[in-house]
């Protein structure tokens, strides 16, 4: 997401980008709400024929396998994170923080506004106490 607000592109004197507010953005965005479906035909690589495709990788670890190399102070065979990776986003959305967490963070989301309709009721704490989200 390019944030208009605070850039604006010139080039030969052409203005790319009207500048916008957080609001706008946001507004525009929730608009381009949409059904996608995917009807391709999947290829399916022939062994060994170049780099895997990391999204359609197949299989599952346990996380506490993953987990347990991490406390051990070790770090996890690259198969292994794709694997628990690709299954968390098939449970869930996923973030990966940077320029966009702190893109995300502008929009001053709530609580409701990350649990939407599926998750409203959902009141499980961690062994610490806290509510996990």
């Amino acid at each position: 997401i390019f944030d208009c607000s605070q850039f604006s592109v010139r080039r030969a004197g052409m203005k790319l980008f009207k500048a916008s507010s957080p609001e706008a953005q946001k507004e525009y965005f929730c608009s381009l709400k949409s059904t996608v479906s995917c009807e391709a035909e999947h290829v399916v690589p022939e062994p060994n024929a170049g780099l895997p495709d990391v999204c359609r990788t197949e299989g599952t670890v346990e996380t506490s396998k993953v987990a347990a190399t991490i406390i051990a102070g070790g770090t996890p065979v690259p198969s292994d994170v794709v694997k628990y990776f690709n299954g968390e986003l098939r449970k869930r959305i996923c973030f990966l923080d940077g320029g966009m967490g702190t893109r995300i963070q502008a929009e001053d989301l709530q609580e409701a506004d990350f649990r939407g309709d599926r998750f409203k009721d959902f009141k499980e704490v961690d062994a610490n106490g806290i509510p996990v989200s």
